[in-house]
Order: C-alpha cells, then structure tokens, then sequence
C-alpha cells in the first residue's frame, strides 16, 4: 500500500476520478490525504465530469408504494428489463415526502404540508447515502396556501438551488423564495415575483370522475385557489418551469437558476386561454425542453381528452407538436417521463410512482462531515463522516 500511495499525485487523481462512487466512499478512509482528495469539490465536480460523459449505460430512479405502505426507492439501469441494482435506504423513511426533482446524483425531497405542520425538505444522494435536512423556509403564512417546489442546479457557481413560490389562498399574494445549498439558507425574491399565480391541480386529478360545476366552484375570480402542493421536475436549459395562470390566461414561467429571474414561455396557442383545461403535467422533453400532458373536458363528447405535447424546439412556440391524444376515463395520469431517445415515455396511473433519470455522484460528500454547518441526517446509523477512522 506505501508503494502505492507513494505514486505521483497526478497519477492517483487520474485513477481515483475513473472509480465507481461505491468504491471512492470506502476510499476515504483509507489516509487523511486521500479523505481530502475525494471530498474536495473540485474532485467531486471533475468526477461528475467524468461519470456523465463516460457513462455507458443510463440510470433511472424510481419511487413506488409497496404492498405495506412504505415508499420504496430504487435504482434501475435504463434497459429493456429495468433491471434493479440498488435500493437506497431513503431518509426519515421517505413518508409523506413528495419528489421535486432530481440532478447530478442529488434527490429534493419535499414535505409541504401547510401551516399546521410546517415544512421538511431534504436533499438526499442516494449512492453516498448521505442526506442533509435544510433550513425552515423564510415565507410562512399562519393561514392556507399553495406551494410549488422547483429544483434545479446553477452551473455558473456550482450551486444547487430550490425555488419556492407560495400563494396565499385568502388574497392571492404569491411570493417566492430560492434555498442555496452553497449558502444553506432561504432569500426571498418577491421584488421579482410573476404576476402570475402557479397553477395547482384540482382534486379531480384524484378521483375517477370530472364534475364541472364542482372545478368552476374551485377557481375564485379565475384564479386555482386549492390547498395543495405542487413539486416541478422539470428543470432544463438552466431553468425550472411551472405552468401559472392569470385569471384564465395559462403560461410557462421559466425560472433561471443562475440569474434567478422569470421569463414567460408561450404553450399551445388553444391551451393558453383554454376554458376547458382541468390540469397538466409539466415535465422534461429530454435534455433540452419541455412537454406538457393536460387533460381538458370536452362538451360535444362528454368526456376529458388527454393530450402530449412536446416542445421540439426549446423556447419556440411554433415547435409545439402533439404527439398523442386520447379520450381518458380517468384525469392524467401521475408520471410521464421521456427517455433517453425522447420517443419512449413511461405513463403511468399510480399517484405514488416517481420516475427520473440519474447519475451516481459524490455530491454532497464535502457537506457530510464533522462539525459541517449542513443538518447531516444520519442514514441507516451510518456516521456522518469517516475523518475520525481515516489513519496518517
């Protein structure tokens, strides 16, 4: 092991930043050198690097319920099989934890349960199995609201970033805030809020049937005013995206991680003021745009039709293309998730059921450690750091 430890440096950060994050894990304690080495942001990044651009084969994570009632998470290779090779403990058990979206190796876990019983937001590597439980948010209301919960990743500053629009459901007021990992606080951003109101489901997306008189009753003065929290995934090109509305005008915003300010995006020219439309999905279209899946009720047929569109061209209205329609007996369905080729989508009924693609990485490991700012969760009794196992 001296021999091998006595190579240039150069050479053993040539071979550490090509291994599987399992085996650099382990590594860590095997000399204090080698714990800072790998816990360095700077290597965490350039192995990211690395594993996204060598990596042959695509990765999924998936949530679902099991028989017993417990949210069960697993890592599947995206192949025809879905084979499983992993299945992380999820922190805190993973109950009542909503997903608002995955980047980098790194899961936003959302609990926003309103004003009684407060908020919980996790951010959870799976392949490290290290977590950290973020600060209480900073916009609080003592009555009902609405909440969206977006995730996304600043490049320019290697951050990780969750925005939080909130509404309150008594005036409308909508204000927002943005958690920095890097910072690991909560900044409201209000002077720069949209004036528009984040578009809530209805709880017809709950239930089998569509009553109509029952949704007009849901939207005072034309805005969705329900107590319900609703979590994005779908964070491209820089941005995260949430359908919001402005009486009965529907739009995209786009909300820039690294500048933090809202562009509006146009949808589907009949969809934009569309009378009819009960709710949507907004969700990635592969690496680079967005699709919306809405259901929308039908009069001449007495029915809800489902519709996919997808955005070819990223920010062009034009490029809106649908790509499936459908009568449904049922609102849309929970998850929609494209895959690598952009043709095949899973879509799937089960509320529970969380798809996302993934990469192993080593972020967050530079946060887990002794006497770290971050609210390290301890997973499976693991210690929070191997520092005090790591030898000279």
């Amino acid at each position: 092991m001296s021999d091998y430890i006595n190579l240039p440096q150069e050479l053993i950060l040539e071979i550490l930043v090509r291994l599987p994050v399992e085996d650099l894990v382990k590594f860590t304690a095997v000399c204090k050198s080698w714990n800072s080495l790998i816990k360095n942001p700077n290597f965490i990044s350039t192995h990211l690097g690395k594993s996204i651009s060598s990596s042959s084969t695509n990765r999924l994570l998936f949530r679902q319920l099991e028989t017993d009632a417990r949210l069960q998470y697993s890592l599947c290779l995206d192949n025809k099989a879905l084979h499983e090779y992993k299945q992380p403990p999820c922190p805190n058990g993973g109950c009542g934890f909503g997903v608002a979206g995955s980047y980098n190796g790194l899961v936003c876990l959302v609990r926003d349960m309103g004003f009684y019983y407060g908020s919980t937001f996790i951010l959870w590597n799976p392949a490290i199995k290290k977590a950290i439980h973020l600060p209480e948010p900073s916009v609080r209301y003592s009555s009902l609201y609405d909440a969206f919960i977006g995730f996304g990743f600043d490049s320019k500053t290697n951050d990780y970033k969750l925005l939080r629009l909130v509404v309150n459901v008594m005036n409308n007021h909508t204000e927002a805030e943005v958690y920095s990992l890097n910072a690991n606080c909560w900044r409201r951003i209000t002077y720069i809020a949209p004036n528009y109101t984040p578009h809530f489901e209805d709880p017809g997306n709950y239930v089998n049937s569509f009553d109509e008189l029952a949704w007009k009753n849901y939207c005072a003065n034309g805005f969705v005013k329900l107590a319900w929290r609703t979590y994005g995934n779908s964070f491209v090109n820089g941005s995260i995206h949430l359908l919001a509305c402005d009486r009965n005008a529907y739009r995209i915003l786009a909300f820039d991680v690294s500048e933090e300010v809202f562009s509006e995006i146009p949808l589907p020219d009949h969809l934009s003021n569309a009378s009819n439309f009960i709710c949507a999905n907004l969700l990635k279209y592969g690496e680079s745009s967005i699709a919306t899946l809405t259901c929308e009720w039908e009069p001449s047929l007495m029915c809800t039709q489902r519709h996919l569109w997808v955005m070819k061209e990223y920010g062009v209205a034009t490029s809106w293309t649908k790509v499936l329609a459908e009568a449904a007996a049922v609102s849309v369905p929970r998850v929609v998730f494209f895959r690598k080729d952009e043709e095949q989508i899973f879509l799937v009924r089960n509320e529970h059921l969380v798809v996302d693609s993934y990469v192993e990485s080593l972020v967050l490991l530079d946060k887990c450690c002794i006497n770290s700012p971050w609210n390290v969760i301890s997973i499976d009794e693991e210690p929070e750091d191997d520092d005090a196992n790591s030898t000279g």
